[in-house]
């Protein structure tokens, strides 16, 4: 047994140690493979799930990445931090005015907010027309701005690429016209290795095809040639290559400025709620774009505007600042604007949300502002017409949340139902929306403004049924370890056994055979008439006596045997033997019931307690018949051994050696031992031993009333 055990240890211990092994080689490969891309790789800009964002108002259709809004400092991130030496590219567009758009490599530890992170960013700038890299930390620092000719313009592509080797960089800007400019510098103290992503300053902008590849010094020469880039100084003020007067710098705006000055006769959008419900009223506004699509909203420091048709001159974003002239409509909680004229002012920051709970909204007193509010998911469904529906609970209230499907996908199947949500949007009241089927709704800008704050609870139907099934795998695990140790230590205590039966046949009982082949030389040598004949008799008989009852329970030491013949089969040898040698008594064994298979330790116990009352009834009771029965009922085995000897009373003060160790024998096994005797009336020996169903259901039976502290009663009488 001990070499066997020692043995499933070695293989256990093998087992975990190769599974160590392979973990940790996985481990190894997969950080030598961040470090550096493997080969071009074209990055999906449709699996949002690979993408993180801080800020912005981010959607992908048909190949390409759109920020919506003009968020200073707007991130989109992925990768690994591991990353080292790499570069990336991609188309970028400008969808607004004033601002700067590109690619952040080698970034880590981003956060929401302007240059809120570590790293390096590369991008163009419509502002003083430049092709500009700078490093991010927590704070700008600008090393190029080189200008681009003729100029940098909105609306139109062009091919950025930033690379980084070591502690140089290069960067390039191709127009549509093939026009390239590039520059390069070499930052001393350089930040070696982060992710890489997306971003824009003060406008939105659309990027598509980005590819990320490995770089080499090979790949820097071929972007600058065999020229050492100098050493990176901060820029003061990005003026391009040549210095540039002030008034130069800002003309763009004051340009604008001059062409956008606003309509004094502008009214809040509060006041619209005064006007007449009976008649068309022209109407100008102000406000702050807060939605686009699919239908645009507006909102100033009163109230918010719902513009259903509108005729804007430039293309919106999400924080641009809008004139709107067009005719009022008055609704239950807010006003419409139809057949706008939309011109755009300038781009604003974005407008913050306001905290509402879901009782609030319902009353409609928020109806077209931008609101954030929480709410425990529901249900969820993809709608063609309406994009992605989500329907969520508050306390008493549900509502709707909508957004657009493209892009989303993946992050759609992500949500789970009962999660705890915060959601960001524009909140309507109108029925068109609702369909009456809650008080209100949320328009979402995009995706990204749905935040997880908790996942659904775990005491759900199908986690309870998991566990129960995780628990009754364990209590079967742990029932059959129980068992194969039970099985163990069985054949260990049987290994012991025969080695004992095997030592005594070897020593005591060749011991008893010379000891009478020793007496019987003696008598021989004394003669017939010698006075210690009768003694010597009398030795020889108990040698006689001994050797078989050494003999007999050597037997009974030696399981395979009662295997093979059975316990009935061992009951009638053992009572052969004991009456043989002209004995009159007349020995009966027979069995009834349905036999079924005894485990060996009841099997041995009731042979024992069989050979002792047998033993008891030939030496003692002189019978003239035993009877010995064996009868299988549901649930045990009975054996009952009756003689017609000469009984005798049964006391405490006389109850012998032998029946109290068939007592013990059988409360070892949990049976049940009764001797039921008389003087003149023979005497009957009954044993009632339970049997177990199944082995599963023996062991749960005993470990149950072990935790209880007492023993199973199988409920057969005696």
């Amino acid at each position: 047994m001990t070499q066997a055990v020692r043995r499933i240890s070695l293989a256990v211990a093998c087992l975990a140690a190769g599974a160590l092994l392979v973990a940790g080689g996985a481990r190894f490969w997969r950080s030598i493979g961040r470090h550096r891309p493997s080969g071009p790789q074209q990055v999906s800009l449709e699996k949002q799930d690979d993408w993180q964002a801080f800020g912005g108002t981010w959607q992908y259709a048909d190949g390409v990445m759109r920020n919506n809004s003009d968020e200073r400092g707007a991130k989109l991130m992925t990768g690994s931090t591991e990353l080292s030496d790499y570069s990336v590219e991609a188309d970028v567009l400008l969808l607004g005015q004033y601002g700067d758009a590109g690619l952040i490599i080698r970034a880590s530890d981003e956060e929401e907010g302007v240059d809120a992170y570590h790293g390096y960013m590369a991008g163009l700038r419509d502002l003083d027309n430049t092709l500009l890299l700078g490093r991010a930390d927590y704070g700008w620092r600008e090393y190029i701005a080189r200008t681009v000719l003729p100029r940098v313009y909105a609306q139109q592509w062009y091919h950025v690429k930033v690379l980084a080797v070591g502690c140089d960089f290069a960067i390039s800007a191709t127009a549509g016209n093939g026009a390239t400019t590039a520059a390069a510098i070499e930052d001393p103290g350089c930040i070696r290795s982060g992710r890489f992503g997306l971003k824009s300053y003060n406008t939105g902008a659309q990027w598509r095809n980005v590819e990320i590849r490995p770089a080499s010094q090979e790949d820097l020469q071929a972007m600058i040639g065999n020229v050492r880039p100098p050493i990176a100084v901060p820029v003061q003020f990005p003026t391009g290559v040549e210095p540039a007067p002030y008034d130069k710098y800002f003309e763009p705006i004051q340009r604008d400025l001059a062409e956008h000055r606003t309509d004094v006769s502008a009214q809040p959008i509060s006041s619209l709620r005064l006007l007449s419900p009976n008649a068309t009223t022209t109407v100008t506004v102000h406000g702050a774009v807060t939605l686009t699509s699919p239908v645009l909203f507006i909102q100033d420091s009163t109230g918010g505007l719902a513009i259903p048709s509108s005729h804007p001159h430039a293309p919106l974003l999400i924080g641009d600042e809008i004139e709107a002239k067009g005719d009022a409509e008055l609704n239950d909680f807010s006003s419409q604007l139809h057949n706008a004229d939309v011109r755009l002012l300038w781009s604003h920051t974005p407008v913050p949300p306001v905290a509402v709970t879901a009782s609030q909204a319902a009353t409609g007193s928020f109806d077209a502002e931008y609101v954030e509010i929480e709410g425990r998911l529901v249900d969820k469904r993809q709608d063609g017409d309406r994009g992605i529906v989500l329907m969520l609970s508050e306390g008493s209230q549900d509502f709707l949340a909508l957004a657009t499907q493209t892009g989303t996908a993946t992050q759609f199947q992500h949500l789970k139902v009962r999660s705890r949500l915060r959601l960001r949007g524009i909140c309507v009241v109108d029925s068109h929306y609702t369909h009456d089927l809650t008080p209100f709704a949320i328009f979402l800008p995009s995706f990204n403004d749905i935040e997880v704050m908790a996942g659904p609870p775990w005491w759900s139907a199908g986690h309870i049924i998991a566990l129960v099934m995780g628990t009754l795998v364990l209590i079967l695990i742990g029932l059959t370890c129980y068992i194969l140790i039970e099985r163990w230590r069985m054949q260990a205590v049987l290994e012991e056994r025969e080695r004992l039966a095997h030592e005594m046949h070897d020593t005591l009982a060749q011991s008893f055979a010379g000891i009478g082949f020793q007496l019987e030389a003696i008598r021989d040598e004394l003669g017939e008439t010698a006075d210690i004949l009768p003694q010597i008799d009398l030795a020889q008989e108990m040698v006689h006596n001994s050797h078989q009852e050494a003999r007999r329970s050597i037997a009974a030491m030696r399981p395979d045997h009662l295997e093979a013949v059975g316990l009935a089969g061992a009951l009638r040898e053992a009572a052969a033997r004991m009456v043989a040698g002209g004995s009159t008594v007349v020995v009966r064994v027979n069995s009834s019931g349905s036999e079924r298979a005894i485990p060996l330790r009841v099997s041995d116990t009731l042979l024992r307690i069989g050979h002792e009352a047998i033993a008891n009834a030939v030496r003692h009771a002189h019978p003239a018949y035993i009877d010995v029965s064996l009868r299988f009922y549901s649930g045990g085995v009975e054996m009952i051994v009756a003689d017609d000897g000469s009984g005798f009373e049964l006391t405490d003060g006389l109850e012998g050696f032998g029946i109290r160790g068939m007592h013990k024998r059988a409360d070892s096994i949990g049976a049940r031992f009764t001797v039921r005797t008389a003087p003149g009336q023979g005497t009957a020996v009954q044993v009632a031993a339970p049997l177990p169903p199944s082995l599963l259901r023996s062991s749960w039976r005993r470990l149950r009333f072990g935790l209880l502290g007492r023993k199973p009663s199988y409920g057969h009488p005696l």
